[in-house]
């Protein structure tokens, strides 16, 4: 998982300083009656669109990762009796990564909300420069923060695979010493 989300975060993180950049240029063009067609303008919320979708797929994806690795977790520990410090890991994961997710998610669609807000409203575009500023940091945050948590999560899940390994080898050991102990012994 950590690979892809890497290059998923890369992706994502272009496209946001893109388009962030594209912004720049479309508030210099001229626009209204008498003037050329906003090419950039047109553009940028085009892009915008997309940006802000694809932010909430990178976001959701690991969210999901989450979800379905902690709920394997719980059910390994219990089946195997791990110790329940495992599964608790696996949550406070799941936990960290869930506050970045979402404000990313937020920020994202704030920006986006008061860029139409901008565009369609005549909102002082300030707000969106504003709001896509911060959302565009954060997201570059919560990439980092993510990948570190998704690095954790992928260890503690070795863990868990190593262990889950090492006790059905063990059963299985048991249960060949227990048959050829049958095998050896006369019924009775």
């Amino acid at each position: 998982m950590h690979r892809i989300f890497l290059r998923l975060a890369v992706a994502n993180g272009t496209l946001l300083v893109a388009l962030f950049v594209m912004g720049l240029f479309a508030s210099a063009e001229p626009r209204g009656q008498g003037h050329p067609p906003a090419v950039w303008h047109g553009t940028h919320v085009l892009l915008g669109v997309f940006a802000t979708m694809f932010t909430l797929l990178v976001h959701s994806i690991v969210y999901t990762y989450f979800l379905g690795t902690n709920k394997w977790v719980k059910e390994v520990v219990e089946v195997y009796e791990m110790p329940e410090w495992v599964a608790a890991q696996s949550k406070a994961n799941k936990k960290k990564a869930f506050r970045f997710e979402f404000y990313s998610m937020a920020l994202i669609g704030a920006a986006a909300w008061l860029g139409a807000g901008a565009d369609a409203q005549g909102l002082d575009p300030t707000w969106h420069l504003a709001a896509t500023s911060t959302a565009v940091a954060f997201n570059f945050a919560a990439f980092f923060a993510e990948y570190a948590v998704i690095i954790a999560q992928a260890r503690l899940l070795l863990e868990v695979k190593a262990r889950a390994d090492q006790q059905r080898e063990a059963r299985r050991a048991q249960n060949q010493r227990e048959e050829e102990a049958a095998v050896e012994s006369p019924a009775g």
